[in-house]
């Protein structure tokens, strides 16, 4: 029987992977919120018209409305 492998062969890797995990998730959000801002400032109707095709479905599909 063989040993089992370490997945991280180098100490420190384990926490180098979860600083660069935990940077590219706050870079997403970042993103994320800045987009919506800008979506929120350039295009309101666009988000109205989204909103009601959202509950639109949510009513064909007999859903609580969100």
């Amino acid at each position: 029987m063989t040993a089992p492998r370490r997945r991280f062969s180098h100490p420190g890797e384990e926490g180098q992977a979860l600083v660069e995990s935990a940077l590219l998730l706050a870079t997403l959000l970042g993103a994320l919120a800045v987009g919506g801002t800008w979506l929120l400032k350039t295009h309101p109707q666009m988000l109205r018209a989204i909103n009601a095709h959202v509950r639109g479905y949510c009513s064909a599909l007999s859903l609580p409305f969100p």
